[in-house]
This record gives C-alpha cells, sequence and structure tokens, in this order.
C-alpha cells in the first residue's frame, strides 16, 4: 500500500501537468505546478496578516497559467475513500469536509473554488460552485455544480485560458 502523502502530491503533479496541457493546447506539461508546502504558505502568511499571490494546491509557473490561478482556488484531494454518497445525502463525510474547506479558503483569496478529487478505483471529479464554461456537470446540488475531469473540453478550456472569460452561471450564495 502507498504512502497517503506520497499518493497525494504523485496526485498533484499528474493534475498540475493534465492541466497544464490542456492550457497550452498540449504544447507544455510545466504551466501549473505543485504550490510550495502544498498550499500552506499562503495559509502561514494569512496567519502573519499577510496576503500573497500563492494559495490552493496548484501555482503558475508559467505565464499561460497565470490568468487560471488568478481567479480560481485549486484544491486536489486523492483518498481512498472520498463518501460521495454522504456528501450528496447527508452533506457529511471527508467530501463534504474537503468542500466546505475549499470554498473556506477560496473565499479568503478572493478566488473562485475548484476541488478536483479521487477516490481509490474512481474517475476524479471536479466540484465547483460555478458553471464552469468548458464543462457539463452530471450532478447539481443547491450549492455545488460536480463533474468528472475526464468531460472537460480541453479546446474550451483552452480558450478560457487565453481570453481569462469569467464563468457567468454562479450558484446564489445564502
Amino acid at each position: 500500500m502507498k504512502n497517503p502523502k506520497a499518493k497525494g502530491s504523485q496526485f498533484e503533479r499528474e493534475i498540475a501537468k493534465q492541466l497544464s496541457l490542456w492550457l497550452t493546447l498540449d504544447k507544455r506539461e510545466d504551466v501549473l505546478w505543485r504550490s510550495s508546502l502544498s498550499g500552506g504558505r499562503a495559509t502561514i502568511a494569512h496567519r502573519k496578516g499577510k496576503d500573497v499571490r500563492q494559495c490552493g494546491d496548484l501555482c503558475a509557473v508559467g505565464p499561460e497559467g497565470h490568468k487560471f490561478c488568478e481567479q480560481f482556488f485549486v484544491e486536489l484531494k486523492h483518498i481512498k475513500r472520498l463518501a460521495l454518497d454522504q456528501f450528496l445525502i447527508k452533506g457529511t463525510g471527508p467530501l463534504a469536509n474537503f468542500w466546505r474547506k475549499a470554498k473556506h479558503e477560496a473565499a479568503k483569496h478572493k478566488r473562485q473554488p475548484i476541488l478536483i478529487a479521487r477516490q481509490n478505483g474512481w474517475p476524479v471529479i471536479v466540484l465547483s460552485d460555478a458553471l464552469l464554461p468548458w464543462t457539463s456537470p452530471f450532478i447539481r446540488t443547491e450549492d455545488v455544480f460536480i463533474t468528472r475531469l475526464d468531460a472537460w473540453n480541453t479546446s474550451l478550456f483552452y480558450a478560457w485560458g487565453r481570453l481569462g472569460l469569467m464563468p457567468t452561471k454562479r450558484i446564489p450564495r445564502e
């Protein structure tokens, strides 16, 4: 069995590479990369009353990723069991906790939350509080759109990244 921390780090590298390729239409795989301390740098700075540009689990290391990282707070999780059923039915479980944390952290940094998560043996899913223009959700609840990462339209994702267009159909907050 793999070390959970190593599994999470490997997942972060895989997603950074995949999103980088999408942002550049398969030209570069090094546009996004893991944030230092896996997003902990922003948490430490925030405690000291400082605001840093880098937040979340991914940061831009190339100019093609700047618009994406300026708009989105990306949290990445790969665990044994996400408990999607608990999340959808009762709003509890690991996935619910990750989503609440992502929304809270994104709000602190004035960014839109995206949680990209994977349960062992399952496809990668994406949670957002807005209908992202490059995808169609397969599940929508009161406060979240859920889609599979492999269902993202990469050419629309690329076009969005080039133009920096904001998703327009946000879920109203209470």
